[in-house]
């Protein structure tokens, strides 16, 4: 499924006022297997170039090991999640603005867990097929 969000654009009111448009994005749902890298990417317009910001389940993401962020000059926006945990799946979200205006757009991220364990012995790990 592909989600578009536009933000129209707007007209300056006065000769002092920037030109410019709103960020408007393009996304896709996310299901990853659990220890897999996981991406979000989004598709970002306007003048100025917005700027954006990431959260997962309302709290602000920092960039670090398991989260990579970047943003190309040509206007696409991601974000990476190394090595997938249970603990991931969430709500994530990204927050796009310039002067124009500000954009936001969600998406939920489902784990899908590889296997369940069984023991045979102290460090012994199976897969179980479904």
């Amino acid at each position: 499924m592909r989600v578009e969000i536009t933000e129209p654009s707007t007209k300056p009111e006065s000769a002092d006022a920037v030109p410019g448009t709103a960020p408007f994005f393009i996304r896709n749902p996310t299901v990853i297997l659990e220890g897999r890298v996981a991406a979000f990417h989004c598709k970002l317009s306007g003048y100025p170039l917005p700027k954006v910001a990431w959260f997962k389940d309302g709290r602000r993401i920092r960039q670090g090991s398991h989260y990579h962020m970047e943003i190309t000059e040509d206007g696409k926006a991601s974000l990476h999640i190394a090595a997938t945990v249970p603990e991931d799946e969430g709500i994530y979200t990204v927050f796009a603005s310039n002067i124009k205006g500000n954009a936001i757009c969600s998406g939920k991220l489902f784990i899908e867990p590889v296997g369940t364990p069984i023991g045979h012995g102290e460090g012994a790990l199976k897969i179980q097929s479904a």
